[in-house]
């Protein structure tokens, strides 16, 4: 099964994803960062505040502080966010299997589990920004798991996608390193 999903897609196909999903990443993260100096600027509070809140209370402080403009603000870029969860898991995903192509024995089988987790962490994300959501349509009265709930799920999706950028990294070095010695 692994080996399908290893070769399901072509190289070039691959590489075509890449550079797709690597601008749309970029111009999300660029509209994202903007966002966020904006909340910070005006709140005090910045998103991840917000999906780190973990308990009711801290979640209506930072609701409060936000305001309804800067909430309709964060309520569009979360829906915006699918977006993002879209980019980051294929970039991230092919990306793996690329590299994952080019090396040998345990280190592709790792690469190959390791382009599962980028995948991995949008589920979380998709769950967390429900929640998200959830809260900023009723900044007041939402059940007291939401903020809880989203809070591990954006723990879990920064764990998983910390781990498929981390065997990225990894693979590009070991490869860098294979082809000095191979010279």
């Amino acid at each position: 099964m692994l080996q399908k999903f290893k070769d399901a897609l072509s190289e070039k196909t691959l590489k075509i994803v890449i550079i797709i999903t690597l601008i749309i990443f970029t111009i999300l993260t660029i509209i994202f960062q903007l966002q966020n100096t904006t909340l910070q600027i005006a709140s005090g509070y910045g998103i991840l505040d917000f999906e780190f809140a973990f308990n009711e209370a801290t979640a209506i402080i930072i609701l409060a502080a936000w305001g309804p403009a800067l909430r309709l603000l964060v309520l569009q870029g979360t829906y915006l966010d699918f977006l993002y969860i879209i980019s980051y898991g294929l970039l991230i995903m092919s990306l793996n299997l690329l590299l994952a192509r080019k090396l040998k024995e345990r280190w592709q089988t790792v690469g190959v589990l390791c382009a599962l987790a980028p995948i991995i962490a949008g589920l979380f994300d998709v769950i967390e920004n429900v929640n998200l959501i959830i809260m900023l349509n009723n900044p007041t009265n939402f059940s007291s798991i939401a903020p809880l709930l989203a809070s591990i799920c954006a723990t879990l999706k920064f764990g998983f996608l910390l781990l498929g950028i981390g065997f990225s990294l990894i693979a590009i070095l070991k490869l860098f390193i294979d082809k000095r010695r191979a010279e």
